[in-house]
């Protein structure tokens, strides 16, 4: 009796955690690491620290709590993907498009997000200490309580942005860009002259 109470307890958990829900399908990695196409699938939690996803087609991929530390995104797609709670340290997504993509809670510190397209995208809570955003397209994303410390925000377009409680403390950002920014909010930033020169240095 005893032993059949345990079992009637233990068993749900073991299948529970064994579930696909819990990480990423072995089968949707592999294929991305080999043809960089993998619109739609499963990566959640999956290990791709410093993998070559140059130009990778993610589009609407499930990327919840993967590790992408020092991975190269440049010219990818990862627009409608979820990347909630997903480490993308010292990552390079140069010109990557990350429209309407869900980051709440990433970790994007030192990451390369230049020239990047973050359109209608959700940063809430996000960390983007020292990360590069020159010339990014942030338009009617959600910025609030976002970590933006030390980044570099020249000439990106800040229209109808939501920065509710974001630490901007060092921030760089153009006049320009200030002016397009639904109400700024903590820290004090540095709002500089933007010249060829600087925007020569946001790649």
């Amino acid at each position: 009796m005893k032993l059949s109470l345990l079992l009637s307890l233990v068993l749900p958990v073991a299948i529970a955690w064994s579930s696909p829900g819990h990480a990423a399908n072995p089968e949707h990695v592999t294929q991305l690491l080999q043809t960089k196409q993998c619109e739609g699938c499963d990566l959640s939690d999956a290990d791709l620290v410093g993998a070559d996803l140059r130009e990778a087609n993610l589009k609407g991929a499930n990327l919840t709590g993967a590790n992408l530390e020092a991975a190269n995104l440049c010219n990818a797609d990862l627009s409608e993907t979820n990347l909630e709670q997903a480490i993308l340290i010292n990552a390079n997504l140069f010109e990557a498009n990350l429209s309407g993509v869900n980051l709440r809670q990433a970790q994007l510190g030192n990451a390369n997000l230049s020239f990047i397209n973050l359109s209608r995208s959700d940063l809430n809570g996000a960390n983007l200490s020292q990360a590069n955003l020159g010339m990014a397209n942030l338009s009617d994303g959600n910025l609030s309580y976002t970590n933006l410390r030390g980044a570099n925000l020249i000439g990106a377009n800040l229209s109808g942005v939501s920065w509710e409680a974001a630490n901007l403390t060092d921030a760089h950002l153009d006049p320009a860009s200030i002016n397009e920014a639904n109400g700024l909010g903590t820290g004090e930033t540095s709002a500089v002259e933007v010249t060829e020169r600087d925007r020569a240095r946001v790649r």
